[in-house]
């Protein structure tokens, strides 16, 4: 994970009440403000996420992967958002029923190899349970080490 920039200032708890399309700039923001990705990522991931939805209905909590193109990456990045009440986000298999959606990983890519091990990395960590439940209690600053923990453990990504 050493190319992969995942900084404490990436992690966020969200506010209630917005759509996936208002939560997506919120995470944008600290990788626009520290020049990983260009000014208009987020409107791109939107647009992807539209036509290629990112949920993902795991047990006990629902996870989605916002990410775009390569093109709109400086730097490879990942920064992620705990909301204490679920947002709907369209399911990534095309099941008509969207799924209720609680952490968010937004990737910032550059390199398509590593848009493949870095998911991979991600449906690993999402399947352990007892972890996912834990984010949903910690603080921001917990779970910004539990997760560079996570990655130390995986070595490069």
């Amino acid at each position: 994970m050493q190319d992969i920039y995942f900084r404490r200032h990436f992690v966020q708890h969200l506010p209630q009440g917005l759509t996936p399309e208002g939560l997506i700039p919120l995470l944008a923001a600290p990788l626009i403000a520290d020049g990983m990705v260009v000014e208009a990522f987020a409107q791109h991931v939107i647009a992807r996420e539209a036509t290629f939805p990112t949920g993902l209905a795991v047990e006990p909590i629902g996870v989605a992967i916002p990410h775009t193109d390569h093109k709109y990456v400086h730097r490879n990045a990942i920064s992620v958002g705990i909301l204490s009440e679920p947002v709907m986000f369209e399911d990534m298999g095309g099941e008509p029923e969207p799924v209720p959606v609680r952490v968010i990983f937004m990737l910032a890519l550059g390199e398509s190899n590593k848009q493949l091990n870095v998911l991979g990395w991600i449906m690993d960590l999402i399947q352990d349970a007892d972890f996912m439940q834990q984010l949903l209690t910690m603080e921001d600053e917990e779970i910004y080490q539990s997760i560079l923990a996570r990655m130390a453990e995986r070595g490069e990504l």
